[in-house]
């Protein structure tokens, strides 16, 4: 079979053998007119593997939907239509694809910032854990009742036999410790 397309005649007639699944007759398609399609592609996608890519994908669906082909609009007509139609959907998946990386770097840089805050969140409970080992008995079971446990004043009372007052007093000697050592820790 001649592998060059000499007119519209020949044309009809190999895409006639392409229908009854002439391989050959096919390559012989793809070979005169795969320069054509890669062209439309590479001009609408600026990617020359993208625009491969939809050539190959523009080739399987002529060979699947020859039989389509009625040949009241030109090959090449119908081809590029394939051809630009396969690149809008290439776009598209492009611009999904886009979408899809920003909001999944969102969510790295989220998780980063939730993993940093953690870190100093334990860090500083570490340091506030450690502060407060060091604080007079009474004053750190206050703090870690009243801050840590979020017990009640009345309830810390209760629970050290204490007045109230005596509760707020350690607490508020207690805090001021933690406080005075997380600021020198700090520095």
């Amino acid at each position: 079979m001649n592998s060059i397309i000499s007119s519209e005649e020949n044309l009809i007639a190999i895409l006639k053998e392409v229908e009854l699944g002439n391989l050959s007759a096919f390559g012989v398609v793809v070979k005169n007119y795969q320069h054509y399609a890669f062209s439309v592609a590479f001009r609408c996608l600026s990617n020359e593997e993208d625009a491969k890519d939809v050539v190959q994908e523009s080739f399987i669906k002529i060979w699947k939907n020859i039989g389509s082909f009625n040949g009241k609009v030109k090959f090449t007509t119908w081809m590029h239509k394939i051809v630009i139609n396969l690149c809008y959907d290439k776009l598209r998946m492009r611009k999904r694809a886009v979408k899809r990386n920003e909001e999944l770097n969102e969510e790295i840089m989220e998780s980063c910032e939730n993993l940093e805050k953690l870190y100093v969140n334990k860090e500083q409970a570490e340091i506030i854990k450690y502060i407060s080992d060091r604080l007079p008995k009474k004053q750190r079971f206050v703090f870690v009742l009243r801050d840590l446990e979020g017990l009640t004043t009345e309830e810390v009372s209760q629970v050290l036999d204490i007045s109230i007052q005596s509760v707020k007093t350690n607490l508020s000697l207690a805090r001021k410790e933690i406080r005075t050592r997380l600021i020198k820790w700090r520095t």
